[in-house]
Order: structure tokens, then C-alpha cells, then sequence
């Protein structure tokens, strides 16, 4: 399948701006002591540049095979996220699908090469393999209808999330003896519903990169 050069070119601009907000996120909730989820918010930035070298090949930012290394660590990661998240430490439902998304997009990067870059007049700037070279295209459509699901559970949920003026939880302490004459400080995650946005524009791209794969 090929898709039209405005749409990739539109795709790769939303994946910079994505891992550009993130980076923003990292510093913003270090500096002004914002709960936030670190390795979430990494994962998308690297994700986000990645991904915008994909659509439009001149924006490749790093040598062939790094990618793979990092988002193989990146499976890794999250998979132990997992484990720990099954034995009491942490959310799994939360977990799974950064786990997934890391290993989809470690099946994109192997199944792309620079080689089978379709020409300009194919009306995509994509680097897209040869048709029927892809491995395993049923699970590529497989992975694409999961992250498109994914985006539209994502986007259903978003009027649950609270605005951030509303979200105040007791910091560490709070509850103690000698702290219970003291109202609580704020704890506020930063940026919810931005955080959430992420997630869908991120999905969206990701599936509709597999779909042009096929």
C-alpha cells in the first residue's frame, strides 16, 4: 500500500512535536517536582524521532541497527515492568501497552530498510520494504487494528481523566501523627490529559505505519 507524501510529511511534524513535548515533560516535572512516569514519557520521545525517520527518511537521526538496540532495551524494560507489575509492584494494565508498542515498533524497524525506499513518483516519501517482502503481514494487521483500538479506548477515557486543578493527592507523611494537624502538599501529575494525547497520536501513527507496510 502507498499513501499520499502530505500525510507522512503531517504524520512525522505530529511525531517531533510528540517527542518534543515529552522532553519538555521530563525537565517540567523535575523542576517543579511534578509526579509524572519517566520511562513513559522517554519511550515516547524516542518512539516520536524514530518513528519521523520512518515516514520521511531524511529525518533518520541515527545509524542503521541503533534503533533496533533501543527499542529491543526498551522491550526488555517494560517486560520486567511487567513481572514486577504481576507480583504487587505497579499497574500491569498500565504496563502492557508500552510493552507491546515497544516491540511493535521493533518489528517495524526490522522489517524496513533503507533499500526498499519507494520512489517519490509512488506518491509517498515512506520507507516502505518491496511489496511482499514484509514478514508476517498478518501479524502487522494484527498489531495495526490493536493500536488503532487502543487509540480510540484511550480517547473515550479522556473525560475521566481530572483536570489538573482537581487532582490533589496527600504527600508522603501527610497521614503520620506529627503531620496531622497540617494540611497536605499538593501532589499533582502534570499534564494527564496531554499525557493521554500522546498515547493516541503515537497509536494512530504507529498503525497506519503497518498498514502502509502491507
Amino acid at each position: 500500500m502507498n499513501g499520499p507524501a502530505w500525510l507522512g510529511y503531517l504524520l512525522a511534524a505530529v511525531m517531533i512535536v510528540t517527542a518534543g513535548y515529552c522532553v519538555t515533560r521530563l525537565v517540567t516535572a523535575r523542576l517543579r517536582r511534578r509526579p509524572t512516569v519517566p520511562d513513559v514519557d522517554l519511550s515516547h520521545v524516542v518512539t516520536g524521532v524514530a518513528m519521523a525517520g520512518m515516514l520521511v527518511p531524511r529525518l533518520r537521526s541515527v545509524p542503521d541497527g541503533a534503533w533496533e538496540v533501543v527499542f529491543a532495551a526498551a522491550l526488555g524494560w517494560f517486560g520486567w515492568r511487567l513481572i514486577r507489575a504481576g507480583r504487587g509492584h505497579g499497574d500491569r494494565a498500565a504496563v502492557a501497552p508500552h510493552l507491546v508498542a515497544s516491540g511493535v515498533m521493533l518489528y517495524m524497524l526490522l522489517a524496513i530498510t533503507p533499500a526498499g525506499t519507494v520512489p517519490a513518483a509512488a506518491g509517498t516519501v515512506m520507507a516502505v520494504p518491496p511489496a511482499g517482502a514484509i514478514r508476517f503481514p498478518v501479524l502487522a494487521l494484527g498489531f495495526a487494528a490493536g493500536l488503532f483500538g487502543y487509540a480510540i479506548w484511550v480517547t473515550d477515557r479522556l473525560p475521566a481523566l481530572a483536570p489538573v486543578r482537581l487532582l490533589r493527592l496527600p504527600a508522603a507523611g501527610a497521614a503520620g501523627g506529627a503531620g496531622a494537624g497540617a494540611s497536605p502538599r499538593p501532589a499533582v501529575p502534570l499534564s494527564p490529559r496531554l499525557a493521554a494525547c500522546c498515547e493516541i497520536v503515537t497509536s494512530i501513527a504507529m498503525g497506519y505505519l503497518l498498514m502502509m507496510m502491507l
